[in-house]
């Protein structure tokens, strides 16, 4: 016999300074996730990997975590992944067929050059690349903070990961956990930012599309059709939130999709345009192959506290994906998404090169 867990008040805030100013805010936590054990003789599993990342701990635990992180993430070249994915993408894309980004690059590329940066062998990369996928889809917690249950493909791929780190003996419990948060992290999201800007950049003229930098498209992507749609925060005592009295334990909804297209903030909100004036604290597009620091006011990394540590690897490998695929267009114009409460994934996104025979077909 089951039981509904108790209800939990959640209250949405789609205003961008509402939204911004919760995400500065400390009294404002993230749903965090029970510390498990490490696992049994069949190695570390989903409820450990969630306890044991910088996405669900709050305080002291995510300061070190996310310090161990940045510390990975740091030691990252991004012109380096970027100039791998644009070649690993152009192998993808070559021969002139219709090829499904969706199915064989927008994870597979990302994911794939960070897993082999980050020390995974490039004979076990694609089985990597799958474990991850599996994880990815078991990872994120409902509103409430206690974990769902992990299936045994998703206990099996942390283990998977584990062993392809480790080699003959175990990876130390604080690096499998950071690894596994970063390409969790770069999975599905960067995903979602390499298809809706391809989905935007392809409907495009063909000439328009090309006269943009790619650092400007993504940046226009990520306000205009961000991949991470809503993030919660919950009260760890009573506080104000968009104007009003958030009790102790309240969940807030922060919708940064809507906060996105604020008219406050973005005139002429849900047109894209990639021309769009940036500004904010984030500082300015550079072109060029080098650093892509992003600035604005859009809130496709998070903002306040605690933005996403992978953004510029995320935008590194994003953009040489775009930068491959330059001169391509929608073999199909209808475009599924993936089911999801929270993440905007094109399910299915093929591109064919208009030069190629095949492409006229």
């Amino acid at each position: 016999m089951t039981t509904d867990p108790p209800a939990v008040r959640e209250r949405r805030l789609t205003r961008h300074a509402d939204v911004r100013a919760v995400l500065a805010d400390p009294r404002f936590l993230v749903p965090a996730a029970p510390a498990a054990p490490l696992g049994t003789d069949s190695g570390p599993g989903m409820a450990w990997l969630r306890g044991a990342v910088s996405r669900f701990s709050n305080g002291a635990a995510h300061a070190r975590r996310r310090a161990r992180v940045l510390g990975l993430l740091d030691a990252l070249d991004p012109v380096r992944l970027r100039r791998e994915a644009r070649e690993r993408t152009r192998a993808e894309l070559a021969g002139g067929a219709p090829v499904d980004v969706m199915a064989t690059i927008a994870r597979r590329v990302p994911v794939g050059v960070l897993a082999t940066r980050l020390g995974v062998p490039e004979e076990r990369r694609e089985e990597v690349v799958a474990a991850v996928r599996a994880m990815a889809a078991a990872y994120h917690l409902p509103a409430v903070s206690a974990a769902p249950p992990a299936g045994d493909a998703a206990d099996a791929a942390v283990a998977v990961l584990a062993a392809a780190l480790g080699g003959r003996d175990a990876p130390e419990p604080g690096l499998l956990a950071a690894v596994a948060g970063v390409l969790v992290q770069a999975c599905d999201a960067t995903a979602g930012l390499v298809g809706n800007a391809l989905a935007a950049v392809t409907r495009m003229p063909a000439d328009l599309a090309l006269r943009w930098p790619v650092e400007a498209l993504l940046a226009e992507t990520l306000r205009w059709d961000p991949p991470v749609r809503l993030t919660r925060r919950v009260a760890a005592e009573d506080a104000m939130a968009g104007g009003v009295p958030v009790p102790a334990g309240a969940v807030l909804v922060l919708d940064l999709a809507a906060a996105n297209r604020d008219p406050e903030v973005f005139p002429d909100p849900h047109r894209f345009d990639p021309a769009r004036p940036r500004q904010g604290s984030g500082g300015h597009v550079r072109s060029g192959g080098g650093h892509l620091r992003i600035g604005g006011e859009h809130l496709g990394f998070g903002d306040g506290i605690r933005p996403c540590p992978g953004q510029d690897a995320a935008l590194a490998l994003a953009a040489g994906i775009l930068e491959a695929a330059a001169g391509h267009r929608l073999a199909d114009p209808e475009l599924p998404y993936e089911p999801s409460p929270n993440l905007r994934v094109p399910a299915r996104l093929c591109l064919h090169d208009p030069d190629t025979t095949e492409g006229h077909r």
